[in-house]
């Protein structure tokens, strides 16, 4: 028989604050040896709307808050349907539809706006540290409660009255500054291993990159304020209105006269290239769905299969051609537009059976196999001498660094023959191990200290 036992449960009639019956029965309840304190005494909702027709598109739009980093990153235009919510540094930045999976984030940037699909918060400092209390709301215990009872359908946005109902720990703020110490002292271990992995990596590429160029690791070169002004630059030069990218573009001379074989510019290269699909994804993968790369999938060079999301297999193919948007074992992603302008550019080769489409903000490129492998432009594209060739090609604007499929293709790299291009993808898969220990550690580490961080506060 059913096992009802469940349903004959007792509460203090005290705490009966709310009418949806599944609060009370949800066995995800948080225990701490900590004072609980509900979040309504601890933040404070502050809303400095502005007006649609008053929003001058000075201030960047949020985007979205990254679930898994808390990152919040911003639209690429400042524009708004909507009105829009003024959101100040030091503010707790909360998705109402996404708070059940960990979309909460602190403002450490300063001055931004946000849509009405988002709710800001003061945070009481006096009785808990920002960073505490977002370790806390960001934590998979904590995540774990506010979705098993958001799946039970309370509504589609999380409002105050929901989110304030929620206790959390709260020890005395020394106690919250030894937790954040220990915390902060296993992160600096992940760092750390980053940064050997990093210089593991570096020296790899360096090696591989001597093989086929002679470009030594140099200083940038500087342009002093007499050299920038009142030149006289060819009207045929200015094949971009920047002042700034023209005077650059001569510092790759020493990129090029470095090579030790013939070069080819990436278009030469290819045979073929397509931006993605710019179409919204979903998290869940429902039946006719196929799984979307975006630019968040490619990491040092290799693609991370984890935290797909899905687009039906509709979007991506067409009558005429059946496989446009569809990816093909060995084809080349480049990221054409991200907010750090070290990961603009940032590459990797598709290796699956699987059917996979790509999202907008990545380009595909397929090569011609017999002049040159995918896997050989990767790892060019990891070394500085393309680096140094992204550095001076690439743009800002709204916030992000963006590379156009012409800049692209205008990136030039030494070709040598198939043989010598396999002994180069050989070496280098042969050894990239040795950082990828480093990596993997930190990847370890940074679980360690979330785990740790929810042990100490949760029993």
């Amino acid at each position: 028989m059913p096992d009802f036992t469940g349903l004959l449960q007792t509460t203090p009639f005290c705490r009966l604050d709310k009418w949806y019956v599944e609060y009370y029965l949800n066995s995800n309840n948080l225990d701490s040896i900590f004072k609980m304190q509900k979040l309504s005494t601890l933040i404070k909702p502050v809303k400095r709307r502005i007006k649609k027709a008053e929003y001058d598109g000075i201030l960047p739009v949020v985007s979205k808050i990254v679930f898994k980093t808390g990152e919040i990153i911003f639209r690429k235009e400042h524009k708004t349907g909507m009105d829009l919510l003024h959101v100040k540094k030091g503010d707790l930045l909360v998705s109402s539809i996404n708070f059940h999976q960990g979309a909460v984030a602190l403002n450490d940037i300063g001055d931004f706006v946000c849509s009405t699909h988002y709710q800001t918060f003061s945070i009481d400092t006096e009785t808990v540290m920002p960073e505490y209390l977002l370790n806390v709301l960001r934590s998979a215990r904590f995540i774990s409660t506010v979705a098993g009872l958001k799946a039970n359908g309370i509504k589609n946005e999380s409002g105050y009255d929901f989110i304030g109902g929620f206790e959390i720990p709260v020890p005395s703020i020394s106690e919250q500054q030894e937790i954040l110490k220990a915390y902060h002292a296993i992160l600096a271990e992940a760092d750390d291993n980053i940064a050997k992995g990093n210089r593991f990596s570096d020296s790899l590429l360096l090696d591989i990159q001597s093989e086929v160029s002679d470009l030594k690791k140099q200083e940038a070169q500087k342009i002093s304020a007499a050299d920038s002004i009142m030149q006289i630059i060819p009207f045929t030069s200015t094949r971009r209105w920047e002042v700034g990218y023209i005077l650059k573009e001569g510092c790759l001379d020493n990129v090029y006269g470095s090579f030790k074989c013939k070069s080819y510019s990436i278009k030469d290269l290819q045979i073929e290239s397509l931006f993605g699909l710019s179409v919204k994804a979903s998290s869940t993968q429902k039946k006719g769905m196929i799984p979307v790369l975006r630019m968040s999938n490619i990491v040092n060079g290799e693609i991370d299969y984890s935290e797909l999301k899905y687009l039906p297999l509709k979007c991506a193919i067409t009558d005429k051609e059946p496989d446009k948007w569809l990816l093909k074992d060995g084809d080349f992603l480049i990221t054409r537009t991200n907010g750090s302008k070290d990961l603009v550019g940032k590459a990797a080769v598709f290796h699956s059976k699987d059917v996979y489409t790509y999202a907008s903000y990545l380009i595909r490129y397929r090569f011609d196999t017999a002049t040159v492998l995918s896997e050989y432009v990767n790892i060019m594209f990891m070394t500085s001498i393309v680096r140094e060739q992204i550095a001076v090609m690439r743009r800002q604007g709204g916030g992000q660094y963006n590379l156009n499929s012409d800049e692209i293709g205008a990136i030039r790299i030494p070709v040598p023959s198939i043989p010598e291009q396999k002994a180069i993808v050989d070496k280098y898969y042969s050894t990239k191990d040795g950082s990828s220990i480093y990596y993997d550690n930190a990847y370890k580490l940074r679980e360690k200290a979330a785990s740790d961080f929810e042990k100490r506060i949760f029993s």
